[in-house]
């Protein structure tokens, strides 16, 4: 099996994205407090810096990702007590209702819209006694602001592989992560907008 264009990056993924997503990790840390939830499976954790975040809050957090190159480099900075697990998120890796509360953040927009449900289908699964799951990804944003941000997310995925930027492109085209959920007949318990509604967490049930 080849490297993926993310575990080739794996080690400067951290460094071009912290600044960006600090916000959005900081609000999924106040959602999960807001919700009292204590055990938590990070879906997609690439280079565990949520999981990081959560951890040192004291939170049980297991990460799981399909990349040994990103686990390598978040099993290199892990200072807390964080599992990781090497593995298909779309899988039944774990055992049901192990978890208060599952994150996928910016996992969906890659995949297909077969895929996407299969994720969705594990997180229910993993989370059935009325646990939450949060839901991080692209959305159609608004304002001159979120049109701005939308056109930059637009470059940078159009240099991600054919199969990635097909399905970047077919998410959007769907709505983005709002109107995929709708149509998935989650319960949508809240939304956050960042840039601009550019990207959206969904918390869900």
């Amino acid at each position: 099996m080849g490297v993926s264009v993310e575990g080739k990056f794996a080690r400067y993924y951290d460094l071009f994205f912290d600044g960006i997503l600090k916000s959005i990790r900081q609000k999924q840390l106040e959602i999960i407090k807001k919700y009292q939830c204590k055990n938590i499976i990070d879906l997609g954790c690439g280079t565990g810096a949520q999981a990081r975040l959560l951890s040192s809050h004291g939170y049980k957090v297991t990460g799981v990702d399909a990349s040994p190159q990103m686990l390598q480099v978040a099993h290199q900075k892990n200072k807390y007590q964080t599992r990781y697990i090497l593995g298909d998120i779309t899988t039944e890796l774990l055992p049901n209702e192990q978890f208060d509360c599952a994150l996928i953040s910016l996992v969906l927009h890659p995949n297909d819209m077969s895929i996407i449900q299969r994720i969705l289908t594990q997180a229910k699964r993993l989370t059935q006694n009325q646990g939450i799951i949060i839901i991080t990804d692209y959305d159609t944003g608004s304002h001159f602001k979120g049109m701005i941000a939308n056109n930059v997310i637009r470059i940078i995925e159009s240099c991600a592989n054919p199969t990635h930027r097909k399905n970047y492109f077919e998410f959007m085209q769907q709505g983005g992560l709002e109107k995929i959920i709708a149509k998935k007949k989650h319960t949508l318990l809240e939304t956050y907008l960042f840039y601009q509604g550019a990207i959206k967490i969904c918390v869900v049930q």
